[in-house]
């Protein structure tokens, strides 16, 4: 018989995943809730299909509902039973009503077999496949508990101090302890700490772990850690862990000469995969959420490591939520903007139409939300209930005005949805999007540009002419400024040590894009350096959240007002897999789903490179020394781009170009 899947309502497996991981963290012990609405999944569910069969067939339907039944034709039968299925059409029908979770159904059979085939609606054109993955493919399978898979570990290290032993599991980690050999009755309070420091702190430490003995042992819950403190137990029992992990595999990777490089990529490697669970997280430690802004620099490190598609699709659904939209994605406008750009950007890296066409509906309903809530002149200004966040910078006032940054990201998203509606063939709409952006364009050259400072200011309404780099970089990046603005800008602010500096991997992330694109290569290898080569040198075994190379290692873990508020294991910082594959390996795709790409490669600071990068369903291989480049690809549709040479790139066909010529 055919494979089958567990289906659900679309969105549903995303919404109840998601309502458990962000009522998950905890302070000190003590709930801590996320600050947007979480919404709940449907408890009332019904799926169909109609199909017309040339033989005999048998159909099974069992669901994890007790309350289910379904309809064969006009025939009722409760779930777990088996029909016999005559030649000729056939219309099934899935009924299911859980109050605690979300209905979910297991179909055995061949025309039948549950998977996305089946729909969800009111019998329509426009009707959604069934929500389904991969994970969940045998009748034992439980899509309410997320599937990960699980590594015993041990620690390094363990250390008598302050009253009880210290053990070091040499790295970050996220997973359940194992406690063995406990004494009756034990009980007591664990530390977790991503340093050495922060497990030796109760006081100031964010993650704890109340211990309480069971038929000699304890499991914990899920939790980030490094270090882990245990007080004085009295009896002889052992600690182990189990870390937990999704297994995706790499399909980019990367080598240089330069050793230091080399150890970021595997840290920023390590630290994405930590933080790839039911979506991207932003950090393991104080948070464990999904953050519209982390995200969207996951996805484009994921194209580069991993390409997994379905975390990129489970992420979208879990940021949106349900309608109807009432705040923006995490409260925050920008992230709300970066999620409509990403749609454009997923289907422009993996070519999945079905996708977009799905999620289109949720994308004018947001769409409908932003334009809802502009001021009187199409401009972005915050209302009660917004956080503009932009970054962790101090050098603006994000409450003063209609901010330039996020008037730029809006015309990003305006662009986007155009190019997804005509992509769906939605030519109305598509125009109006684009007007939109063309009209927001003109605004944001004549409000906010400003001639003798050649650049664009922060806020043009109340008379404070501020330049940062935040809006001059998204100029940059997203074309919004004339040829001649952009090099003024280039010039007055990317390279003007007068400027403040950026001080975060998320907002690194955008500035080496732009000077990459540039061509700054050396400002990326020194930044790379410096920065990353910084957190390095202090121990760091995970990307941290934010980074100043001129405090000390202890100083540097304070964030939030908390001696141990930052996260050492932060998504947004995996960043250099991205810059190294897009612009020293110089892979890109120029048309969507690599039907067109380009390799540039870059020596930047190295002798010599080499890697790989996923290109849909494909890989090009890059190897570049002083002398030649050699390109191999699977694909068809690549040009190797040298200087004011380009060569076209065979499928399967290994191309080397010397140098020297």
């Amino acid at each position: 018989m055919k494979q089958s899947k567990w289906i659900w309502k679309p969105g549903d497996f995303e919404l109840y995943h998601s309502m458990l991981l962000h009522n998950r963290r905890t302070y000190q012990g003590i709930y801590y809730p996320p600050m947007w609405r979480v919404d709940a999944p449907a408890r009332n569910v019904m799926l169909y299909k109609r199909a017309e069969i040339e033989q005999r067939e048998t159909l099974t339907v069992y669901s994890n509902a007790k309350q289910a039944s379904f309809l064969v034709d006009n025939t009722r039968y409760p779930a777990g039973t088996t029909v016999t299925l005559e030649p000729g059409k056939h219309f099934i029908k899935l009924f299911g009503y859980k109050p605690d979770g979300f209905p979910a159904f297991y179909c055995v059979g061949d025309t039948f077999a549950s998977d996305e085939s089946w729909k969800f609606g009111s019998y329509g054109a426009r009707d959604a496949h069934a929500g389904a993955n991969d994970m969940y493919t045998e009748p034992g399978d439980n899509p309410e508990i997320f599937k990960f898979s699980y590594e015993r570990i041990a620690p390094v290290s363990a250390e008598e101090t302050n009253g009880g032993t210290l053990y070091d599991f040499g790295k970050e980690t996220f997973g359940k302890l194992i406690f063995e050999n406990l004494a009756p009755g034990t009980s007591a309070t664990v530390i977790c700490g991503e340093s050495r420091e922060e497990a030796l702190c109760p006081e100031e430490a964010i993650v704890y772990v109340d211990l309480c003995e069971e038929n000699g042992g304890f499991v914990s819950t899920t939790v980030a850690f490094r270090y882990i403190f245990v007080p004085a137990l009295g009896c002889d029992y052992s600690l182990c862990a189990d870390y937990e992990y999704l297994p995706l595999e790499n399909k980019g990777s990367f080598r240089s000469d330069d050793p230091m490089i080399n150890k970021i990529w595997e840290v920023a490697d390590y630290t994405l995969h930590l933080n790839a669970r039911e979506g991207f997280f932003d950090g393991l430690k104080r948070d464990r959420w999904v953050w519209g802004g982390d995200a969207y620099q996951s996805y484009f490190v994921n194209y580069y490591l991993m390409n997994d598609k379905d975390i990129v699709r489970r992420t979208q659904r879990i940021l949106r939520g349900a309608n109807p939209m009432t705040m923006h994605i995490n409260t925050i406008s920008d992230y709300t903007f970066y999620w409509i750009a990403a749609m454009w950007e997923y289907y422009f890296h993996t070519g999945d139409k079905q996708f977009i066409w799905a999620s289109y509906p949720n994308m004018l309903t947001t769409m409908n939300f932003v334009t809802s809530r502009l001021d009187e002149d199409g401009l972005y200004a915050k209302r009660r209930g917004d956080w503009v966040f932009v970054d962790w910078s101090t050098f603006f006032d994000k409450d003063s005005g209609p901010m330039c940054a996020e008037q730029m990201l809006l015309c990003r998203a305006y662009d986007c949805m155009a190019k997804c509606a005509a992509l769906l063939d939605d030519e109305k709409t598509a125009e109006k999007f684009t007007e939109l952006k063309d009209d927001l364009y003109e605004k944001i050259n004549r409000l906010y540009w400003d001639e003798e400072k050649s650049a664009f200011i922060d806020d043009y309404a109340t008379g404070n002419r501020n330049v940062t780099r935040h809006a001059n970089i998204f100029a940059l990046l997203y074309g919004l400024t004339s040829e001649e603005r952009k090099q003024r800008i280039i010039d007055c602010v990317i390279k003007n040590p007068e400027i403040p500096a950026i001080t975060t991997p998320y907002f690194e992330f955008f500035e080496l894009d732009a000077m990459c694109s540039i061509g700054e290569f050396q400002y990326m290898t020194d930044m790379l350096h410096s920065y990353w080569g910084g957190m390095l040198n202090h121990g760091a075994t995970t990307i941290w959240e934010e980074y100043f190379p001129e405090k000390s290692r202890v100083e540097n873990y304070a964030m939030y007002g908390k001696a141990f508020g930052k996260s050492l294991c932060h998504a947004w910082g995996a960043s250099p897999i991205y810059l190294l594959g897009k612009y020293a390996l110089g892979v890109r795709p120029t048309a969507p789903a690599y039907e067109a790409y380009e390799v540039r490669p870059n020596l930047m600071c190295f002798g010599e490179l080499e890697g790989t990068v996923p290109a849909a369903d494909g890989t090009v291989w890059v190897r570049m020394t002083r002398d030649a480049v050699t390109v191999r690809a699977d694909l068809a549709g690549g040009t190797l781009v040298l200087g004011d040479k380009s060569y076209p790139i065979e499928k399967d066909v290994e191309l080397t170009v010397s140098l020297s010529s």
